[in-house]
């Protein structure tokens, strides 16, 4: 993931003075905006910086993007989140790691800064609007393609990581409701740790006998390829994945892979950047919840000129 920042340098006395203000709870500029991204799937937040930049030269704010290595410890993203603060930026723009995020969030909307969520929602007030992808739709949408796909066969699986982001658990839970609504068999439900994203002995043995698969984040998508190239059963299964980097394109064009489902990282970040800086600009919030659909994208459509744009480039 990229993880860098466009930091602006500022004499001293203006260093000192945010710092007065921040220790003070006083966001002072609303020249700038902040984003803290979540962990992995480096393709998926660079499509979202991207965007976010975007909306930043459109708009004459200043952009600062960061984000943590790893989704398990919620307390990692919170110093991030410090340390963005130093900027003194009045908007804020948040993919909550886990809840515990939320209240902190609360706290800084009571000192005056607008807080946006963005890729995963955690639906509390502590925000004035959340831009974020229909996951428990896209799970939905999974497992009816795949229910198409099978033609009959039943057994299947999801895999996601052992994370608290709520993104990838509506994921999972809209893929488990509408597998058993079309009458499949969900026969394995795992959580990888992210340290490697390795399935344990036990699952590879479910995985063995599955029929069809999905996996959630790009990660997840990455790990289970690797797994199924590894025994020999690539192509063999109905595997779709979610998220995009070359690697799975280049898979899904050979067959590897069924189908996957595509976000829209670059909208994600623009229109968060923009909603930001109309809240700046004193605009009334829009609707709080600004869903994005997840596009399902087989290997026909991967040269659709209206889902090129959401591909990738390679290296």
């Amino acid at each position: 993931m990229s993880t860098g920042s466009h930091l602006m340098r500022l004499p001293l006395s203006s260093c000192l003075g945010f710092a007065l203000l921040c220790s003070l709870g006083v966001a002072a500029r609303a020249d700038c905006v902040s984003l803290v991204s979540g962990a992995g799937g480096a393709a998926f937040w660079h499509g979202v910086e991207q965007g976010a930049r975007q909306a930043a030269q459109e708009t004459g704010l200043q952009l600062y993007f960061r984000g943590p290595s790893k989704e398990t410890d919620p307390q990692a993203q919170l110093r991030i989140v410090e340390r963005m603060l130093a900027h003194g930026c009045r908007a804020l723009i948040v993919a909550p790691s886990g809840a515990a995020v939320a209240e902190r969030m609360r706290q800084l909307k009571d000192q005056g800064i607008a807080v946006l969520y963005i890729d995963r929602d955690l639906g509390g007030d502590e925000v004035i609007g959340a831009v974020v992808t229909d996951n428990h739709q896209a799970g939905l949408l999974a497992a009816r393609q795949m229910a198409r796909l099978l033609r009959g066969r039943s057994r299947v699986g999801v895999l996601r990581p052992d994370s608290q982001a709520s993104s990838v658990a509506e994921r999972s839970a809209g893929f488990i409701q509408g597998a058993r609504e079309a009458g499949l068999d969900v026969a394995l439900e795992a959580r990888l740790p992210v340290h490697d994203y390795m399935p344990s002995a036990a699952d590879l043995q479910v995985l063995e006998t599955l029929d069809g698969l999905f996996t959630v984040n790009e990660r997840t998508t990455q790990s289970a390829l690797a797994v199924l190239r590894r025994a020999g059963r690539s192509g063999q299964l109905v595997h779709i994945g979610f998220d995009a980097d070359p690697l799975l394109v280049e898979a899904l064009r050979r067959g590897e892979l069924a189908a996957l489902l595509l976000q829209q990282p670059w909208e994600m970040g623009y229109r968060s950047v923009w909603a930001a800086h109309q809240y700046l600009r004193g605009a009334r919030p829009g609707p709080r919840h600004e869903p994005l659909a997840a596009l399902y994208v087989d290997a026909q459509r991967l040269d659709d000129p209206a889902i090129r744009h959401l591909l990738p480039l390679a290296d």
